[in-house]
């Protein structure tokens, strides 16, 4: 691993959280072994390793996974079954097709995994009467912003009769499920909706556009923007993601949402492309395409100040993140 990424779990199991809530807990993760998954276990590794803190995570992904001291890694398909007899204290649904090729090659299975996945899990939590719930959902929900920047009570605006809406309506029908256990059932539960998040990305080929431009400049290729680039969307870094569901997680409010970004910078997605090309001394191609697997959303910008406000600070600005992340996968330092 290298210490760019060390340096980031540390930081952020270093943060004034009320930890304590997690002392000799059992966490249930689905998705564990992605990408946030793996970096929120290796956050509880090192609380194990420094402050003793004994936290088990118990990972639900489709690949299984090794197990050690912390995690016990479980191969199973949550869209089915939760096939698990212990009791957990706390569950966590990140499982999720999480970028544009994954839409459009199964826009159903993005669609069942997410809420059958959530409602297992959620009755999971009813039936052992966890201590809270927490489901990561998306940006994606607010579709186009007719206003921006966004607070949680936007209610966004999104042209549901595309496959691609898919992905959006899913996250949808998984926090009107959250809200329904909550009131029906008396499940705590607790949402973030993770803006765009990008980072080193061991876990999948990820065709995000971000992920495609660290891409371009890892291999020291011109940048493709498949469109005018005059978008602005809200990122946040792996490290601040992680930061924002842990925060969300101990000291959340029952019922809530939580926005999850980085602080704008006022960065096109031009921009951004114009500046990792310029890491590598590339230029940007602009060969604008109609591909219905991409975000038509122009404007996505975030309010992230009530997460703010129960103590989230991000760590890394979205250029410091796409620094970080070029240096990791080549194995540079800062």
């Amino acid at each position: 691993m290298h210490s760019f990424e060390l340096e980031d779990i540390k930081r952020i199991a270093e943060l004034p959280y009320d930890w304590e809530l997690l002392n000799n807990c059992t966490i249930l993760i689905s998705g564990g072994t992605g990408f946030l998954g793996t970096f929120f276990t290796n956050v509880m590794k090192y609380r194990n390793k420094i402050f003793n803190s004994n936290i088990k995570v118990v990972s639900f992904s489709r690949r299984g996974g090794v197990s050690d001291n912390t995690v016990t890694c479980l191969k199973s398909d949550i869209a089915a079954s939760i096939s698990y007899n212990g009791r957990a204290d706390y569950v966590i649904h990140l499982a999720s097709n999480t970028h544009p090729e994954q839409y459009k090659n199964d826009p159903v299975g993005t669609i069942v995994n997410n809420i059958y996945g959530c409602k297992n899990l959620l009755d999971y939590s009813k039936d052992n009467n966890v201590k809270r719930f927490l489901l990561a959902s998306s940006c994606e929900v607010y579709g186009e912003c007719l206003e921006t920047p966004v607070d949680e009570k936007y209610c966004g605006y999104i042209d549901f009769n595309t496959a691609r809406a898919g992905y959006n309506e899913a996250k949808r029908t998984c926090e009107a499920l959250c809200q329904s256990y909550l009131e029906q059932y008396g499940v705590d539960s607790v949402i973030v909706r993770l803006s765009r998040v990008f980072g080193v990305d061991n876990t999948k080929a990820d065709t995000k556009a971000m992920a495609q431009f660290i891409n371009k400049a890892i291999k020291n290729e011109d940048i493709v923007l498949k469109s005018d680039g005059k978008q602005k969307y809200s990122y946040v870094y792996i490290a601040d993601a992680v930061s924002g569901i842990i925060c969300a997680l101990l000291g959340g409010k029952c019922g809530d949402a939580y926005n999850v970004s980085n602080d704008f910078d006022g960065m096109t997605l031009s921009d951004i492309a114009e500046y990792i090309a310029g890491k590598s001394g590339k230029k940007v191609i602009y060969e604008i395409q109609n591909d219905s697997s991409v975000s038509k959303a122009k404007n996505a910008l975030l309010s992230n100040e009530k997460i703010k406000s129960i103590g989230y600070t991000p760590l890394y600005s979205t250029k410091n993140g796409i620094e970080r992340t070029i240096n990791i996968l080549r194995g540079e330092k800062m």
